[in-house]
């Protein structure tokens, strides 16, 4: 999947792609889940290459993911290591119940601190609905909505 905002894409591996696909089906038991996602970055533009999925620690219910564990951070680290410190924290993604995702207030005002926090670049954001994606890209001030290419 190759998403763009401007003159910016972030590339999806498929593998990361069919990770959070499998979060994102509708049961009777449905809770949201979440992750960081790793990859790289290429100038202007990110590679997702891997994702993280809920741990324990982590809280999860209908409407509500938040990544508390720090098993996480460490998946980073590991990954960073192993890669020759290419790999590394580019964002986030969480599932939400509805066909069509969009970010909530609650989303956007942690992106905020998320994408100032990250000094390697611009924070990628991605929410799986049942049938769609949302993606943005995050800077100083403002999270960009990003467009699939065909």
């Amino acid at each position: 999947m190759i998403l763009r905002t401007g003159l910016r894409l972030v590339e999806i591996c498929e593998t990361v792609v069919e990770t959070i696909d499998r979060h994102s089906r509708p049961r009777a038991n449905y809770h949201e889940a979440g992750g960081i996602l790793i990859g790289s970055y290429r100038g202007i533009h990110i590679k997702v290459t891997d994702c993280t999925t809920p741990f324990p620690g982590d809280k999860r219910a209908r409407t509500l993911f938040d990544r508390c564990d720090h098993d996480h951070q460490r998946f980073a680290i590991e990954r960073w290591r192993t890669s020759g410190k290419v790999s590394t924290f580019v964002g986030e993604w969480h599932t939400h119940p509805e066909a069509s995702p969009k970010p909530s207030s609650i989303d956007r005002r942690t992106w905020q601190k998320v994408a100032a926090s990250n000094r390697a670049g611009p924070t990628f954001f991605l929410i799986r609905g049942y049938d769609g994606w949302w993606a943005g890209l995050g800077g100083p001030n403002r999270i960009a909505e990003m467009t699939e290419l065909n």
